[in-house]
């Protein structure tokens, strides 16, 4: 048992390090797309800070299993270089006991990871979906094209010739319709500017004309400006409902979709795709770490290092995680590709328990000398 938690103390630091450093990095990179849509729309600051809070969970369903496996590689290693795992076998310590700290681990991961798939991510994807329809209502006054008529609606339209360096719009005319009981406002401006007044866009312009149509329709009243404030609260109205895509609905209601909407029944399979891809893939948490345990623990020793080993580890890591991104993303499309997935998950975990089983061991170490043995005939052929 103290082999155990010492091993899990190892496993765990270093599982959290590469988590929080691959997570930094994939982070800042997701942000900058995000950061841009802010900051186009001059949104607060809160906005973007929750719209990246928002898409981490999605992150760590990736990152997560990856990063243990990194530590599984790096801390089994640590151990062979240190001769600490001589001195655990030379004391009776069998294979299970010293793979039993990674696969704990590696089960609690897994575990995580499926509470992060089933319910986090998908309500966090849905946070995502109504912060970046605010950005496209209650902001999208700032995300003005040059060159087009931008419309809202029926209620207001803006054109601008062209923008500045600094956001100054050129050659302004706006078409304001928001009071249906009085008749449309046109402005005409040489220069504008977007301010905010609290969380409430304003566009104020300056050295212009605001024309709007008398009430008897026969004449039109003019007023010239050197400043004006439109005010642009109550344009983003109510938020339409939309239909949720299957990234923003929990397992439950994926496989529980409304009898009465037609949409939801037309997507069925594809929920159902969904839902199973989000109960087997947590798992690869576990598959990698027998991955890593197998090829680090299992075969003869060496004392130039385990870089081969790591490496061949490694690769089958990568194409392990390959192939359940391409089951998946199949599986959408047809349903039966998931039981391919199921297999490509849970195949390596099964292997794993075997080999680290006495008899699954010597069968590996009898193939591992057949095929040194196979190698080095074909060398000597060559050599000849």
């Amino acid at each position: 048992m103290l082999v155990t938690r010492y091993l899990f103390k190892n496993l765990l630091h270093v599982a959290v390090f590469v988590a929080l450093t691959l997570t930094l990095v994939i982070w800042l990179m997701q942000s900058m797309k995000l950061l841009e849509l802010v900051a186009n729309s001059d949104a607060p600051l809160g906005l973007f800070l929750q719209l990246v809070f928002f898409t981490l969970p999605k992150f760590l369903e990736i990152i997560i299993p990856l990063s243990l496996a990194v530590a599984v590689f790096f801390a089994y290693n640590k151990l062979i270089m240190d001769n600490e795992l001589i001195v655990l076998r030379a004391c009776g310590v069998d294979q299970y006991a010293l793979a039993r700290a990674a696969i704990i681990l590696a089960v609690c991961t897994s575990l995580f990871v499926t509470l992060l798939s089933t319910w986090i991510s998908p309500k966090c994807a849905g946070q995502i979906q109504v912060l970046r329809q605010t950005v496209k209502t209650q902001y999208s006054t700032f995300l003005l094209r040059e060159g087009v008529f931008n419309t809202f609606g029926d209620q207001l339209t803006v054109y601008l010739r062209a923008r500045e360096a600094n956001g100054d719009m050129l050659g302004l005319m706006i078409h304001d319709n928001r009071n249906k009981t009085k008749p449309p406002v046109t402005i005409i401006a040489k220069k504008g500017r977007v301010v905010m007044e609290g969380d409430i866009p304003n566009i104020v312009v300056f050295d212009g004309l605001r024309q709007q149509m008398d009430a008897d329709g026969k004449s039109v009243s003019k007023l010239y400006f050197s400043r004006y404030t439109i005010e642009i609260n109550g344009l983003e109205g109510a938020t339409p409902e939309r239909w949720r895509n299957a990234g923003e609905r929990t397992l439950g209601e994926l496989l529980n979709p409304d009898e009465k909407d037609a949409r939801d029944q037309e997507n069925v399979s594809l929920f159902l795709a969904e839902a199973g891809s989000r109960i087997i893939l947590p798992w690869d948490a576990l598959s990698f770490t027998m991955i890593g345990v197998v090829t680090i623990l299992l075969g003869p020793f060496n004392r130039r290092g385990q870089s081969r080993r790591i490496l061949f580890g490694s690769l089958l890591v990568v194409a392990v995680q390959a192939l359940n991104m391409t089951f998946a993303y199949l599986a959408k499309k047809h349903l039966g590709v998931l039981s391919l997935l199921c297999l490509n998950t849970l195949l390596p975990i099964l292997c794993g328990f075997y080999f680290l089983h006495i008899s699954g061991e010597q069968r590996l170490m009898s193939f591992i000398r057949r095929w040194n043995g196979f190698l080095h005939r074909r060398l000597e052929g060559k050599m000849v």
